[in-house]
This record gives structure tokens, C-alpha cells and sequence, in this order.
């Protein structure tokens, strides 16, 4: 399922919550056999922040979605996105993040680095309220690898 903005209906993202706000109605469309299982969803982001697209990228089990960075990286090159936006649910209710949760978004912050499309945050929504995160501290604890940037002059003597 994709969701494309109109030119008039351009909504800049200026905190968690602004993302929240846009997913919990489409998030509650969905059946109570659907909101039983994760979906992951990503928003792409042009260079000011204005949400380009939004659109669901998995629909897991109970307990799992798959959050691939290729196919999340994929996606918002195809986009042309300056940045992005993960979000996911836990069908529990619960909106700690699991060890999964944190490994995966390691691996998100890492490609993110490498590709210079800015991961700005990752959301694990419920139907009223949300986890950030970014406004949680989750993103200072996490262990990510240093990447050296290949953008630089390559010189051979």
C-alpha cells in the first residue's frame, strides 16, 4: 500500500509526533486481523523535511516483521529521498523496543551513513500512543561501526 501527497496536501515533518499524527488513521483503517500482526511502513522525506511518500513495506506476524536496510535503502533511492522515516507496530501493545528492534536499526543507522539518506528516526506505534527513538536517546546507544566515506579524491602515485 502506497500513499502519495498531493501538491496542496505537503506536510513537513517537524517532530515524532507529526509522524505519528500521520500514520495512527491510516494505521487504524486497517482490520483488527491485520492490526494483529506488524506492518513496517517507511515515509521518505525530501531535503526540507516534506513527506514525499508513505508506504507500507511489510506486513509480519504477531511477534516479527523482516526490516531488510537493502530493501528500506532500495526503496527511498528509488524515491529520491533525502531522508527517512521507519515505523512499526507491536500487535502486544508493548512500545519497548526489542533487542531485534535495536539491532535492526543499528544496521539502518549504518547504511544511512553510507548512502547519505539520513534515517531520522524509527517509531513503534500503537493505536494511541507512540515510541521515538530519536526522543528517547535510543540512537546515542546504539552500536554502530564508523564508515570511511568514499566521497572523497582518490589519487594514485
Amino acid at each position: 500500500m502506497n500513499i502519495r501527497l498531493k501538491p496542496n496536501q505537503k506536510i513537513h515533518i517537524q517532530s515524532s509526533s507529526d509522524i505519528y499524527q500521520i500514520l495512527q488513521p491510516i494505521f487504524r483503517r486497517y482490520s483488527k486481523l491485520d492490526r494483529d500482526r506488524e506492518h513496517l511502513w517507511m515515509m521518505t522525506l525530501d531535503c526540507s523535511q516534506t513527506v514525499r511518500k508513505l508506504e507500507l513495506l511489510g506486513l509480519g506476524t504477531q511477534r516479527t516483521v523482516l526490516i531488510d536496510p537493502m530493501e528500506v535503502y532500495h526503496r527511498a533511492l528509488l524515491r529520491r529521498a533525502a531522508s527517512i522515516v521507519v515505523i512499526h507496530n507491536h500487535p502486544s501493545g508493548s512500545l519497548k523496543p526489542s533487542r531485534a528492534d535495536k539491532t535492526a536499526t543499528e544496521k539502518l543507522v549504518e547504511a544511512s551513513r553510507f548512502l547519505n539518506i539520513k534515517l531520522l528516526d524509527h517509531l513503534i506505534i500503537s493505536e494511541d500512543e507512540y515510541f521515538s527513538f530519536l526522543d528517547e536517546g535510543v540512537f546515542e546507544t546504539l552500536e554502530t561501526r564508523k564508515f570511511i566515506m568514499f566521497n572523497s579524491i582518490l589519487a594514485m602515485d
